[in-house]
């Protein structure tokens, strides 16, 4: 089964979802990946949708929804959040952030935690400075880095970049489908998208700090998978959040990347149903292969 994409107004901006119900099965709210969008689900979805009522969203500005300004930075998101879960009629879910979605989830973990029956992070910053490979590290602390970056020729440069790390770099050896390569195509060659994201890395130096602050004090149930072989974000970043999480589980896998997920695919899955079998009363039957 295709993923269901369609579009819907929450917030103010037109986001692109794909929504998969289920009528007895937890609600799984996902997020996209940088420089991705929600096609970074693409390869697990059958494999959820047949457990789990489904809900995934290119977060405002990023993948295939619309956003700027004021949006492109974690709190704004988080709070956002909220909207689309009240748009969609779920009170409660698990929440699962990969890359920019850890700050969001995090974020909203710490600020509405009543709508959260547990979350799942995964190879991104929740803390500050983070362990960053040495561009998104100049990224984030840089202004005149972000602004020779939105400038060409630079631009072009960094824009072939992401889409190296969209399709393979940011990978041990999965490899996206010919869709969601064509995909990352269009979204790490739009010179909107590619502001937003340098707008939202920026917001990084301002938000991480009192981000991390909060983190002791955040109860929800937590899981943090990462990849092993993550080039960009590394496993360190996974222990410090773990270790500043009181209510939180850690599991790194083996030759994954940085878009660990599909790197580990079914154990990726299998980690992620258990957690969910922990928490939620509905969780009864494992999640096999197709």
């Amino acid at each position: 089964m295709a993923m269901p994409f369609a579009h819907q107004r929450v917030g103010g901006f037109q986001v692109r979802t794909a929504r998969s119900e289920h009528e007895s099965g937890p609600t799984v709210v996902m997020t996209n990946a940088l420089p991705q969008s929600i096609r970074c689900w693409e390869s697990l979805w059958d494999r959820m949708a047949d457990r789990f009522d489904l809900l995934a969203v290119d977060l405002p500005g990023f993948g295939l929804s619309g956003g700027s300004g004021s949006i492109m930075a974690p709190s704004a998101q988080a709070e956002w959040l909220v909207e689309l879960l009240d748009a969609n009629g779920i009170d409660r879910a698990f929440v699962v952030g990969p890359d920019i979605g850890v700050p969001v989830v995090l974020t909203l973990a710490s600020t509405n935690p009543e709508r959260l029956n547990g979350i799942n992070i995964l190879d991104g910053p929740g803390t500050w400075p983070p362990d960053f490979d040495p561009a998104l590290r100049a990224a984030t602390r840089s202004r005149l880095v972000r602004w020779l970056a939105v400038r060409p020729p630079l631009r072009r440069r960094l824009m072939a970049q992401n889409l190296k790390i969209a399709t393979a770099e940011g990978y041990h050896h999965f490899t996206p489908s010919d869709a969601a390569i064509e995909e990352y195509r269009t979204i790490c060659h739009d010179a909107d998208k590619h502001r937003n994201a340098f707008d939202f890395l920026g917001s990084y130096a301002d938000e991480l700090p009192a981000l991390e602050s909060r983190l002791p004090s955040v109860t929800v149930p937590t899981l943090i998978t990462w990849g092993a072989e993550d080039p960009f974000v590394p496993p360190s970043n996974a222990e410090r959040l773990h270790g500043l999480l009181p209510n939180s589980e850690l599991t790194i896998f083996d030759e994954a990347g940085h878009f660990s997920q599909e790197d580990a695919d079914q154990a990726w899955l299998d980690r992620f149903a258990a957690f969910v079998a922990s928490r939620d009363p509905h969780s009864d039957r494992s999640v096999g292969r197709p």
